[in-house]
C-alpha cells in the first residue's frame, strides 16, 4: 500500500497527522528565532591596536612585526596579511574552514600577553574583532538636543544607557559621541624649559605618584588582613601640588593643570545638529522583532516622561526588524500571488472550481508544513536554522515550486475522471500511484542540486546557502507529503459529480502538438533535423553568455548612500565645519526631492586617508522616489566643485553598484623597492582600455620630518639618542600618560606642551633637552630634514605588499583582468618580487570555481537519481539532453536585462537545472508506462506527450507565476517602490528560472520526444550486438 491509497483508505490517520503538523507548524513561527542574517561566523578575524600620533614606519616596526612573530604561529592558519598606518596597526588573520574561531581567539589572546612587555607601554587597548553578522547592532539609533551638549551627554550615559541595558534580550549598549572630560596639564614652555626637569621624568613622577596596589597579606592572630598601599591622584589639588623637583617646585609651577572637555576635533551631526549615537546588540537567541521594539517604546517613554529632554529627537536607522518584518510580508504576498496564479492556472486548464479549492488549501498547508519541519530540524539535530532574511528568501522562492507536485498528481486524477470516467475514489487511487515515482523523482532532483550548494560554501556569499538550500529542500519535501497525501484524499472527496469536456482551443493545441511530434519521429532525417537544431540552440547560448559581463556578487538597490569627501592637508577645521555646513544647507533644503530619511554628516582633523583629511556624508533614504543610482547622479550635479575637494560615491557595507574597481598588489621583500616597481607599474596600467583612473599606496602619504640625531654631538652633550626621542615624543604626543578617578569614571591625564597656534617646526627645533650643567634645545644634536613618507605599509605572509588600485568603466571584471594581465606579463620583475590581482579578483575566481564544479556535481547527482528510479544508464542521458537548452532562454533574458553572470545567477542556472529535468521525468515515465502497457513505441512517444503536455505546461506556469513577484520589482522597477527594488539582490534566480523555464518546457515538449526515440534505437542495436536482450540499459 503506497502513500496515496494509505491516505484515501486510512482518512482520519492523514487528517489527524496533518493536524499535528499545521499545530507544530503555527508554534514554530512563533518559537524559531527571528534575525537579519543567519549565525554566520567567517573563518578569519582582526587584531587591531590604535596608536595615534605616530607613522608608518614607526607603527610597523614597534607593534606590527612582533604581532606578526607570534600570530604566525596560530594553528590552521591559511594567511596573514598587516596595515600600519599612523594612526594603528591592524593583522587581518584568515584560517582554514571548519577552524573552532572562540577557541583561535582564546589563543590569540595567549599570544598577545607573552609579548604585551615588547609592545610600547602606552597602547590603551587591544581588539580582537571576528567577522560575523550576528555581532552587528540590531538597532541604531541618533539623539540630537539642539543647544545642550552637556545635558544630553549627562542624560545619555547616566539614565538612558541603563534604561536600555535593563530591556530582556539586550546584550549590550554602545554609546558614541560622547565627550569626557579629561584631565590636562599644559606645560607652560618658558617655566618649564628654565628648569631643569626633563619631561619623561615629569611622567614617571606621575605615574609613580598614581597607583594603588595590593602589597600582600598581613596575619594577626586568627585574622588576616589585607595590605594595601592606596596612593592614587584623588582630586585636583593633589595633581597640582605634586612635587616634580628637589627645588620645591611642584606640577603647579610649570603646568596649567584643567579637567574640561577637550577641544572638539571630531564632529558627527544628525540634519545639521550634534549627536548621540547609540548601537544595541541582543542576546544569543533574543527574538530582534522584539528587543528592536521594546527599544522604541523605552525610548518613547523616557521622550515623554523627562522634562528636560522634551525636544530632543530620536531617529533610529539600521534597523533589522523592519528588513524581517519586511521580508515576512514580502513572502506573504508571494504566497498569495503565487497561490492566487497557481489556482487560476488550474482553473484555465482544468475549468473546474473544486479543484482550485484543493490547491488553494494545499499551499498554505506545504508552507506551514515547511516550518514545521525547520521546527523539528532545529530541535532533533540542534542545527542553527532561523527564520531570517536568507531563510525567508528561499521560502519566498520556493512557493512556485510547491504546487508543482500537487498539480501534476491532481491533472492526472482529474484526466482519468475526464477520459476514462473512473470514479472519484479509483481515478485517485490510480492517478496519484502513476506518477508517484515521477513526483518523487522530480523532488529528488531537484533536493540534489541544493546538496551540490555545500560546494559553494567556501566563498562568502556561499555561507549563506545552507539557510537559503536548507528551506528550499524542506518545502519541497513538505510539498511531496501534501501532494501523495492531502491531494489524493481531497481528490477522491472532492471531484465527485460531471467533468467537463476539455476546453476547444486545448483540444486544437494538442492535437497541434500531436503532428509536431508525429513529424519529429517520422524518420532519421527529420530526427537529425531537430538534433541539428537543438545543437545550433546550444550554441547560439553558449556564444549569448561568452558575452555577458561578470562580475562576484549582484547589485542591489540599498537605500543609503556614503560620500567621501577628501580634503587637502592644509585645510582648517573651521574650513571644514564651513564645508559640510554648505553640504548641509544644499541637501536638507532638497529632502523631498532626493527621497532624504536623515542625512549624517562627519569630519574633523583626526580623519585620514592616503594623506588627506576625510569627511563624510551618509544620506539615508525613504522606501519611495528615484532608485539609488538616479539619486547619485543628482547628488554630482548639486555638491560643489572646489579646488583640492574630491568625492567619492558608494553604498554602506559594499552594496549595491557594479563593482568596478579591481587592484593589483605588488609583493616583495623591500617595501622602497616595491616603491621604485610601481610607478612603472602604473604607467603601464593607465594605457589599459577601460581604464578611468589608477592610484596607489604611494599617493597622499604624510610629509614626515625627520630628526636624525647626531651621535658625536650628543655624546660630547650628555645625551642620547634615546633621551632626544622620548623627549620629542613626550612633547608632541597627547596620548594619555595615565588615569584620574572622580566618583563616576576613570578620566584620562594629558600631558602637553601649551601652545596657542599648534606645534611648528621652530617650536620643535626649540625643544628643551636637560644636560649635567645646562639645558640645549634638540636643534644642538640633530639635524632635521623632511621626507614624504607612506600612508601605509602593507604586508601579506610577512612580505611587503603595495597596492595598487584601478577604477575601469563598464567592462566586466573577466575581461578588464585579462587586459590588465596582458600589460603586466610586459614587465620584468627582479628576484624575489612579483605581482598578482587583488583579494576582489581571488574571491571571484573561486566563486566561479565553486559555482562550476557545484554544477558539474547537481548533473551527475541528478543523472544518478534519475538512474536509480528509472533502472536505466540511458533514460537519464536523453532528459539531461534538454538541460543545455534551458541556457538559450537564461542567455536571452540575462542579455536583455543586462544581469551580470555572478555568484547568484550561478545558483538561479543551478536551481534551473533541477527544476527543468522535472518535466522530463514526467514525460519519460510516462511514456515508460504506456510501453510497459503493451503499446508501440511511436505510438506511446505521441500518447505519452499528448497525455503530459497539459501537467508540463501547467507546471512550468505554476512555477514561474510564483517565483515572478520576485523578478518584477527588477523587471519593471517603475512601477514599484524602492523597498522592492532590494529584490535585485535575488533577480537572478527569479529571471534565470522565468528564462529558462519558459524555453526549455517548449524544447522539452519538441525535441525530447525525438531524443528518446534516437535513444532507444541506438540502445536497441547496442543490446542486439552485444547479446543483452532483456537488461535495462
Amino acid at each position: 500500500m503506497n502513500l496515496p491509497e494509505f491516505a484515501i483508505k486510512k482518512p482520519v490517520s492523514i487528517i489527524v497527522a496533518m493536524l499535528i503538523f499545521i499545530t507544530i507548524g503555527v508554534i514554530s513561527i512563533l518559537k524559531l528565532p527571528l534575525e537579519m542574517m543567519p549565525d554566520t561566523s567567517f573563518p578569519g578575524l582582526m587584531v587591531q591596536i590604535p596608536y595615534p600620533s605616530s607613522s608608518p614606519e614607526e607603527v610597523e616596526r614597534i607593534i606590527t612585526r612582533p604581532l606578526e612573530d607570534v600570530l604566525a604561529t596560530i594553528n590552521n592558519l591559511e594567511s596573514l596579511s598587516s596595515t600600519s598606518s599612523s594612526s594603528s596597526s591592524r593583522v587581518h588573520m584568515q584560517f582554514k574552514g571548519g577552524t573552532n574561531m572562540d577557541l583561535v581567539t582564546m589563543e590569540i589572546r595567549d599570544k598577545i600577553d607573552i609579548i604585551r612587555n615588547d609592545l610600547p607601554d602606552d597602547i590603551e587597548n587591544i581588539r580582537i574583532r571576528r567577522f560575523s553578522f550576528n555581532d552587528r547592532p540590531v538597532i541604531n539609533f541618533s539623539l540630537a538636543l539642539p543647544g545642550d551638549l552637556d545635558n544630553l551627554y549627562y542624560w545619555s550615559e547616566n539614565y538612558i544607557t541603563q534604561q536600555l541595558e535593563r530591556i530582556q534580550g539586550v546584550a549590550n549598549v554602545d554609546i558614541r559621541g560622547i565627550r569626557n572630560k579629561v584631565l590636562t596639564i599644559y606645560l607652560k614652555p618658558e617655566v618649564f624649559y628654565s628648569s631643569s626637569i626633563r619631561i619623561t621624568d615629569l611622567i614617571s613622577t606621575i605615574r609613580n605618584n598614581n597607583i594603588n596596589i595590593s602589597a600582600g597579606y598581613v596575619e594577626e592572630g586568627p585574622m588576616r588582613y589585607v595590605a594595601r598601599v592606596p596612593g592614587e591622584l584623588k582630586i585636583l589639588e593633589d595633581v597640582k601640588s605634586l612635587p616634580v623637583s628637589n627645588k620645591g617646585l611642584t606640577i603647579a609651577d610649570v603646568a596649567r593643570v584643567t579637567y574640561d572637555y577637550p577641544v572638539k576635533e571630531e564632529f558627527n551631526r544628525l540634519d545639521g545638529n550634534e549627536t548621540v549615537r547609540f548601537q544595541i546588540y541582543r542576546a544569543s537567541n533574543a527574538n530582534i522583532v522584539d528587543v528592536c521594539n521594546n527599544v522604541k517604546d523605552i525610548m518613547a517613554s523616557i521622550k515623554e516622561t523627562e522634562p528636560e529632554l522634551q525636544g530632543m529627537n530620536v531617529i533610529f536607522y539600521r534597523d533589522q526588524s523592519e528588513d524581517i518584518l519586511r521580508s515576512l510580508k514580502d513572502l506573504t504576498i508571494s504566497g498569495i500571488i503565487g497561490g492566487l496564479m497557481a489556482v487560476f492556472v488550474l482553473l484555465f486548464f482544468l475549468r473546474k472550481f473544486r479543484s482550485t479549492i484543493i490547491i488553494a488549501i494545499a499551499i498554505p498547508m506545504a508552507i506551514v508544513f515547511t516550518f514545521s519541519f525547520m521546527y523539528l530540524y532545529r530541535t532533533v539535530f540542534t542545527a542553527d536554522i532561523t527564520i531570517n532574511i536568507i531563510s525567508l528568501s528561499g521560502l519566498m522562492m520556493a512557493v512556485g515550486m510547491l504546487v508543482d507536485n500537487s498539480v501534476v498528481v491532481l491533472e492526472n486524477i482529474f484526466r482519468l475522471r475526464q477520459e476514462k470516467q473512473y470514479s472519484p475514489l479509483k481515478a485517485s487511487i490510480t492517478g496519484a500511484s502513476e506518477v508517484t515515482m515521477a513526483v518523487t523523482a522530480s523532488t529528488l532532483t531537484t533536493l540534489v542540486v541544493f546538496i551540490s550548494l555545500s560546494f559553494m560554501a567556501q566563498s562568502g556569499f556561499g555561507r549563506f546557502l545552507k539557510d537559503f538550500a536548507l528551506t528550499i529542500s524542506l518545502a519541497l519535501i513538505a510539498s511531496l507529503i501534501v501532494s501523495l497525501s492531502f491531494i489524493p484524499l481531497a481528490g477522491s472527496r472532492l471531484l465527485a459529480g460531471k467533468t467537463k469536456e476539455k476546453a476547444r482551443w486545448l483540444v486544437k493545441l494538442t492535437a497541434v502538438y500531436e503532428h509536431i511530434i508525429s513529424f519529429t519521429i517520422k524518420n532519421w532525417k527529420t530526427k537529425l533535423l531537430v538534433v541539428g537544431l537543438a545543437v545550433g540552440i546550444f550554441f547560439t547560448s553558449f556564444q549569448i553568455l561568452k558575452n555577458i559581463e561578470q562580475e562576484f556578487m549582484a547589485s542591489s538597490d540599498e537605500r543609503e548612500i556614503d560620500i567621501s569627501v577628501y580634503m587637502p592637508r592644509s585645510f582648517t577645521l573651521e574650513q571644514m565645519k564651513v564645508l559640510f555646513k554648505n553640504y548641509e544647507e544644499i541637501l536638507l533644503s532638497r529632502k523631498e526631492e532626493l527621497s532624504i530619511k536623515y542625512l549624517t554628516t562627519e569630519f574633523g582633523v583626526r580623519r585620514m586617508r592616503q594623506g588627506r583629511f576625510r569627511g563624510g556624508l551618509e544620506l539615508a533614504l525613504e522606501d519611495k522616489g528615484m532608485s539609488v543610482t538616479e539619486i547619485k547622479e543628482r547628488l554630482k550635479e548639486l555638491l560643489p566643485i572646489q579646488a583640492g575637494i574630491t568625492y567619492e560615491y558608494g553604498q554602506r557595507y559594499g552594496r549595491g553598484g557594479h563593482n568596478r574597481g579591481i587592484t593589483v598588489e605588488l609583493i616583495g621583500l623591500d617595501y622602497t623597492k616595491l616603491t621604485e616597481l610601481a610607478p612603472v607599474v602604473i604607467e603601464k596600467l593607465r594605457t589599459v582600455e577601460n581604464v578611468e583612473d589608477v592610484t596607489s599606496d604611494l599617493e597622499g602619504g604624510d610629509t614626515q620630518i625627520m630628526v636624525e640625531v647626531d651621535r658625536q654631538k650628543a655624546e660630547s652633550s650628555g645625551v642620547s639618542s634615546q633621551m632626544v626621542a622620548r623627549t620629542i615624543s613626550s612633547s608632541l604626543s597627547e596620548r594619555p600618560i595615565g588615569k584620574f578617578k572622580t566618583e563616576n569614571r576613570e578620566i584620562d591625564i594629558i600631558l602637553k606642551i601649551q601652545r596657542e597656534d599648534g606645534f611648528s617646526e621652530e617650536d620643535l627645533r626649540n625643544i628643551s633637552l636637560p644636560t649635567q650643567s645646562t639645558r640645549i634645545p634638540i636643534s644642538a644634536v640633530s639635524d632635521i630634514t623632511y621626507r614624504m613618507g607612506s600612508t601605509s605599509i602593507r604586508k601579506e605572509n610577512k612580505k611587503s605588499k603595495l597596492m595598487i588600485r584601478i577604477n575601469t568603466k563598464s567592462q566586466g571584471m573577466m575581461g578588464i583582468s585579462d587586459d590588465i594581465s596582458s600589460v603586466m606579463s610586459t614587465i620584468q620583475f627582479p628576484d624575489g618580487y612579483s605581482w598578482s590581482l587583488g583579494s576582489g579578483w581571488r574571491r571571484f575566481q573561486q566563486s566561479q570555481g565553486e559555482s562550476g564544479l557545484a554544477i558539474i556535481l547537481a548533473l551527475i547527482f541528478i543523472y544518478i537519481i534519475m538512474a536509480s528510479l528509472f533502472e536505466s544508464f540511458t533514460h537519464p542521458l536523453t532528459i539531461l539532453m534538454t538541460v543545455p537548452l534551458a541556457l538559450f532562454g537564461v542567455a536571452i533574458i540575462f542579455s536583455v536585462t543586462n544581469i551580470t553572470l555572478n555568484t547568484t545567477s550561478y545558483l538561479g542556472i543551478l536551481v534551473l537545472f533541477g527544476i527543468v529535468v522535472n518535466n522530463g521525468i514526467i514525460l519519460i515515465d510516462h511514456i515508460r508506462i504506456l510501453r510497459k502497457s503493451g503499446m508501440g513505441k511511436n505510438e506511446s512517444i505521441v500518447q505519452g506527450g499528448k497525455d503530459r503536455m497539459r501537467p508540463i505546461v501547467m507546471t512550468a506556469i505554476t512555477t514561474i507565476f510564483g517565483v515572478l513577484p520576485l523578478a518584477l520589482p527588477f523587471l519593471l522597477p517603475q512601477f514599484f517602490e524602492a523597498a522592492g527594488r532590494r529584490a535585485q539582490m535575488w533577480a537572478p534566480i527569479s529571471v534565470a528560472i522565468i528564462g529558462g523555464l519558459t524555453t526549455s518546457t517548449f524544447f522539452t515538449l519538441i525535441f525530447l520526444p525525438t531524443f528518446y526515440s534516437i535513444s532507444d534505437s541506438v540502445t536497441a542495436k547496442v543490446k542486439s550486438f552485444l547479446g543483452f536482450k532483456n537488461a535495462n540499459i
